[in-house]
């Protein structure tokens, strides 16, 4: 009998309102607001708020850049590249902060022609496809934010927030900027635009977009609704910090032995 193990590993998030699983209708109108965890999301009215949440809700985005790969040259190219806003558990700034190298194509491309795009999108955690919605569908919401990568120096005044924010959200980044030569950047913002509903694409300044807060979101609706029964600085507290847990199962055929690790 030949040997084997596997090994599944299932997280559980012991916050209701856990970073990857937004147990929300995709774009809530107020008066179909249901469940307590659509009060983050915003509607698909408020542009802005919706470019803030979904740049803090994820980790990563799609980059695309002009290529100069010698068979695909002015072509675009795209790349995943891990990003950040603020530290995990804290608030959302709208800031994209991500680590580049020239080691990479991105890093290269972006020192011969310093233009990209950085895609955004609600399917990124599965939230349009575990509602049966298409991730092309208009109400499966996404940000395009075009812009150029400005690198950070260490004495820049956000330097320390930008790296404790992609250590906080990316430990991996650590061993990367040791041995490949990573420098830290943040996108300078020229244009956003958002897809959240029918009706074509809404572009937004960059002044709308550092202006709005999508926690006051949540504010709003719990005013409008009267409710009395969620405390809100609980239910803010409860989102920042929510923590996960991991159940390790381990399946050994040869010994029919089964351990189970919390």
């Amino acid at each position: 009998m030949i040997k084997f193990q596997a090994i599944l590993l299932v997280a559980f998030f012991t916050g209701i309102f856990g970073r990857q699983l937004i147990q929300s209708n995709i774009f809530p109108f107020d008066d179909d607001i249901d469940d307590e965890n659509d009060f983050f999301v915003p509607p698909y009215k408020d542009y802005p708020a919706m470019a803030r949440f979904l740049v803090h809700e994820l980790d990563w985005s799609p980059m695309g850049t002009i290529s100069t790969l010698n068979s695909i040259k002015g072509f675009p190219m795209v790349n995943v590249i891990s990003i950040a806003d603020s530290a995990r558990g804290e608030k959302s700034t709208g800031r994209i902060f991500f680590y580049l190298t020239d080691l990479d194509f991105t890093g290269i491309d972006l020192k011969s022609s310093n233009r990209l795009t950085a895609l955004f999108s609600m399917e990124q955690s599965r939230n349009c496809s575990d509602h049966s919605t298409d991730a092309m569908e208009p109400t499966c919401a996404r940000v395009m934010v075009t812009g150029t990568a400005k690198q950070l120096q260490k004495n820049d005044e956000e330097y320390d927030f930008a790296k404790k924010a992609m250590f906080s959200r990316h430990p991996a980044a650590r061993k990367w900027i040791e041995t490949h030569n990573f420098y830290l950047c943040e996108l300078d913002i020229a244009q956003i635009c958002v897809l959240d509903y029918y009706g074509g694409p809404h572009f937004v300044t960059p002044e709308d977009y550092y202006k709005a807060d999508p926690e006051r979101v949540f504010r709003k609706r719990l005013n409008h609704f009267n409710l009395q029964n969620i405390d809100e600085d609980e239910a803010l507290e409860r989102r920042h910090h929510k923590k996960s847990r991991s159940l390790h199962i381990r399946i050994r055929r040869d010994v029919d032995e089964i351990d189970i690790e919390v």
